[in-house]
């Protein structure tokens, strides 16, 4: 027994070396390792892909995938890799699809959680106006949705450091005028643009054209984007779908360009359209809210700025006579430049020589003498000798209402009133609050703009003078809402109203403009 005892000892020894080396070669013989997941079948990241490059010009959100060719080849690789593999390598590989397609079974789940579509790597594919028929913010009256900021301009940001902002609307008729605005401007403009039905589709390929013509329209302007909910916008028209891109024009025939695209637009929408209240005013207010300058200049899109006058009001802007004046609106008098004028002036000497030669005049002093009236344009104006270093001519003494000028005043002006729809007390409504709100006008001595052609009663439709009545009904209650709100009224307007009788004003207009609004309507 003594004996053997150690002789036991060296056997459970050796046993258990031994059944320890035997469970160490077992552990390296059948212990598996976690394969790497194959690229096709993991989930695939946005900054991952690696053939697509956003532009910063893509901006509308749609879902894209692999092609068809890429899957079938994909497919076949997956087949032969997973006959060549263990059970639990194929356990394991079919696992990770399962997450794969629960995880894009997720976020189909969500489809307002749109992913961005890396666009064909032609730049003429790519899209630059931003539109989701779904989002936008609706007015206070529930009649059209605002699409702030559908293309952004390049350069926004840095231009907004300056210290005006120029904020204008316009229909996609007229979008061409652009072009010259820009002309004499070079800091951010802000531009509201009214897109009803075809018109939305016709914008977007209008304005991707100017963008990639016009470097200055693609670096400066912000676009903005307001549809009525009656007629909404079509972002994807199926007339357009037919036009060939090989018809589009060079750069240098932008306005022609704009006739094809217009020349889309059925004979059942021009019916409408025609006389449709445009919504100057909300337009206005979607132009200037989108301005993040100090000051802002709100002109029509058909201005034409005189040259050097952005760098001048920047100029002024700066000036202690300006910084101390909280309530200032700094007025530029506006002219209508005679159609026989090939070639705008470009200086004030040279525009005070074209009104003596009557191929210049105040704008609407024909059409609508009042609108300028208060600026005393001829009376003093032209009296004062052009000088770079007095910029500020004069002060308006008396305001007379329905004046309705184009100034630059701070950006917390009172909006424009969008009750008023259409033609017709949509500038001077605004012009009139600033004067019941205590706002000064002061009279630049140098700075102008032109329009072209003389304004006239016979291009004016019957339908113009409808929609300028129905907005002058609307005037007393607006009135009324003022001087309760400012406590004030400067103008003795409440006391004024029942002799002006605006209610029941008839607005005429020309005999000849009639007739063909008659034949037209045969």
């Amino acid at each position: 027994m003594v004996i053997s005892r150690p002789r036991c000892w060296h056997l459970a020894f050796l046993t258990t070396v031994l059944n320890l080396l035997l469970w160490f070669v077992l552990l390296l013989n059948t212990g598996t390792s976690i394969p790497e997941p194959h690229p096709e079948n993991r989930i695939l990241l946005s900054y991952e892909y690696a053939d697509h490059k956003l532009s910063d010009q893509t901006l509308e959100p749609v879902i894209t995938g692999l092609s068809s060719e890429t899957s079938v080849s994909t497919s076949k690789r997956n087949q032969l890799q997973t006959e060549d593999r263990s059970p639990q390598e194929n356990l394991d590989s079919r696992t990770h699809q399962e997450l794969s397609v629960l995880s894009e079974s997720h976020e189909n789940s969500f489809p307002h959680q749109e992913q961005p579509e890396y666009q064909s790597k032609d730049a003429e594919q790519r899209e630059v106006v931003r539109y989701v028929a779904s989002e936008g913010v609706l007015d206070k009256f529930r009649l059209f949705k605002k699409h702030a900021f559908a293309k952004t301009g390049k350069n926004w940001s840095n231009l907004s450091q300056r210290n005006i902002c120029l904020g204008s609307q316009t229909s996609v008729d007229r979008l061409h005028h652009l072009v010259d605005i820009l002309s004499g401007w070079t800091g951010p403009l802000s531009l509201a643009v009214f897109v009803p039905d075809i018109e939305l589709a016709i914008a977007k390929r209008y304005i991707s054209f100017l963008t990639k013509c016009f470097p200055n329209i693609d670096q400066q302007v912000s676009f903005h984007l307001v549809e009525p909910l009656d007629h909404p916008g079509v972002y994807i028209h199926e007339a357009l779908q037919e036009f060939n891109p090989t018809q589009q024009l060079d750069c240098g025939e932008y306005k022609q360009f704009l006739k094809q695209l217009l020349a889309y637009r059925s004979e059942d929408m021009l019916e409408w359209r025609a006389s449709y209240a445009y919504p100057q005013n909300l337009l206005r207010n979607v132009a200037k809210s989108g301005c993040q300058t100090e000051f802002t200049y709100i002109p029509d899109i058909d201005m034409v700025l005189s040259p050097g006058m952005d760098q001048r009001l920047e100029n002024l802007m700066n000036s202690e006579e300006v910084q101390r004046c909280d309530k200032c609106a700094f007025v530029i008098p506006t002219f209508e430049i005679a159609d026989s004028v090939k070639v705008f002036p470009t200086s004030k000497t040279q525009l005070v020589e074209m009104i003596a030669n009557k191929t210049a005049r105040p704008f609407h002093q024909k059409l609508f003498n009042i609108n300028q009236k208060s600026s005393m344009l001829t009376e003093k104006w032209i009296k004062i000798d052009e000088n770079p270093d007095q910029e500020i001519g004069y002060k308006v003494e008396k305001y007379i209402f329905k004046y309705e000028p184009l100034y630059v005043a701070r950006a917390d002006t009172p909006q424009f009133d969008e009750r008023f729809i259409g033609f017709g007390m949509t500038r001077n409504t605004q012009v009139y609050e600033m004067h019941v709100a205590g706002y000064e006008f002061h009279v630049l001595a140098n700075i102008f703009t032109n329009h072209a052609g003389f304004q006239t009663l016979s291009n004016r439709p019957s339908w113009r003078a409808k929609q300028q009545e129905a907005n002058n009904a609307k005037f007393d209650e607006f009135a009324k809402e003022l001087t309760a709100h400012y406590g004030r009224d400067p103008y003795n307007m409440i006391e004024k109203l029942p002799k002006m009788n605006l209610k029941n004003i008839h607005v005429a207009y020309s005999k000849s403009t009639k007739k063909s609004n008659q034949k037209s309507a045969k």
